[in-house]
């Protein structure tokens, strides 16, 4: 697709199932690239000797139209000059959004299966910032800003995140030289973090449950989903119904989807069955969950706020459902080994040498351990509290 590239042309651009390119008329080889999650990053594609080649310029719209379609230019100028665009655009000159790109490919996404938060964190609090600046200009004070920002926004977590990813960052451009020594030398995390071991009480998880029976698909389900599977927030809002089988009630967790690299067997409760049977099904989408038919569900932090005002809870994130469960089963004399087999963990029981000689799955005891786990949601149930069958 070809054709004028300007302002508003670029802010109307739209996402669709499948990835696709707007080549701009005014600055042949000049275009957009627009993702399905609705991301468009300006390229400049050009050919040198037999190579056909793609820079990548910019985000938009960190980097404007304008800008992006200037270095476009100055690409494209060199080809025609002779000159390798990719020798003329030296480390010496680097800008940071460019050695961010070229970090997350070639160091965080082959290392790390949680590359993508690494990459969110950096654009979001760092790139946005100062993505134009030359990396050796980007000092110590500048970090220091982003992390001081989200401190003051309470956002302690996150605080930590930036520092500890853009050490990691800087450590990364320093051992290949694009600068001399990393300025984050001695930063220290902002905020001192602790191990969370909030357990929802059984009048919690009642107010929970009730409130999400009530609340439309996909945020009620989910959430329900969640308690019910004691699994991964992550794991379920990407659940794909070609992972599940009804009639031997089992859910297979895909290796490249599960937190610590290893496929995971989750037997399916009554419950958790019962919750997917009232789900709909979209001819177009493997998706349990999703707002869009395209990707998963998204929103689930303004689900979390409506669920606990509703509720009248507060104190309490997705992920402490999960921690609520696994308490639970313990109540009920689930053994610690079956109970870190159901979350899929590999430290604890199972960790070490234990984890190396013991490779027995557990599915028998996992499967009756999420069914003690209904029952006991079918005991509050019982109690007027909670209804699962009534849920639509």
């Amino acid at each position: 697709m070809q054709k004028a590239l300007t302002n508003k042309t670029v802010e109307a651009l739209k996402s669709k199932p499948k990835r696709y390119e707007v080549r701009d008329s005014y600055c042949p080889g000049f275009g957009v690239r627009v993702t399905p999650k609705g991301r468009k990053t300006f390229f400049a594609a050009y050919r040198y000797g037999t190579e056909q080649r793609r820079s990548t310029i910019g985000i938009h719209p960190v980097t404007k139209l304008s800008e992006a379609r200037a270095e476009a230019i100055a690409i494209l100028r060199d080809v025609t000059e002779g000159i390798d665009p990719q020798q003329a655009r030296s480390r010496d000159n680097l800008t940071l959004r460019e050695g961010v790109e070229a970090f997350i490919a070639q160091y965080a996404k082959p290392r790390n299966k949680r590359w993508r938060e690494t990459e969110r964190v950096l654009n979001r609090e760092i790139v946005s910032r100062f993505g134009q600046r030359e990396i050796k200009k980007v000092t110590r004070a500048d970090i220091l800003i982003a992390s001081d920002a989200a401190m003051t926004r309470g956002a302690h977590y996150q605080a930590n995140r930036i520092v500890s990813y853009s050490r990691k960052l800087f450590n990364w451009f320093a051992e290949r030289g694009i600068i001399d020594v990393s300025p984050l030398v001695g930063i220290r995390a902002p905020a001192r973090e602790q191990s969370r071991d909030r357990i929802l009480s059984d009048d919690e998880l009642t107010r929970v449950i009730t409130t999400c029976r009530d609340l439309p698909y996909p945020f009620g389900p989910y959430t329900l989903m969640l308690l019910a599977s004691a699994q991964r927030r992550g794991e379920v809002a990407s659940m794909r119904w070609s992972e599940i089988d009804i009639e031997k009630r089992n859910w297979e967790i895909p290796a490249e989807r599960s937190k610590n690299g290893k496929a995971h067997n989750v037997p399916l409760s009554e419950i958790a069955i019962g919750i997917l049977n009232k789900l709909p099904r979209f001819d177009d989408c493997d998706l349990v969950f999703t707002t869009t038919r395209r990707t998963p569900i998204s929103g689930i932090t303004k689900m979390h706020r409506r669920i606990c005002e509703q509720s009248g809870t507060s104190g309490w994130r997705l992920h402490d459902l999960r921690r609520s469960a696994s308490s639970k089963m313990a109540e009920a004399g689930i053994q610690l080994q079956v109970a870190e087999k159901v979350l899929n963990h590999i430290s604890g029981s199972l960790g070490g040498v234990a984890g190396v000689y013991n490779r027995y799955h557990y599915e028998p005891e996992k499967r009756a351990a999420l069914e003690t786990w209904g029952k006991i949601l079918s005991q509050l149930e019982a109690q007027g509290v909670m209804s699962f069958e009534g849920h639509s």
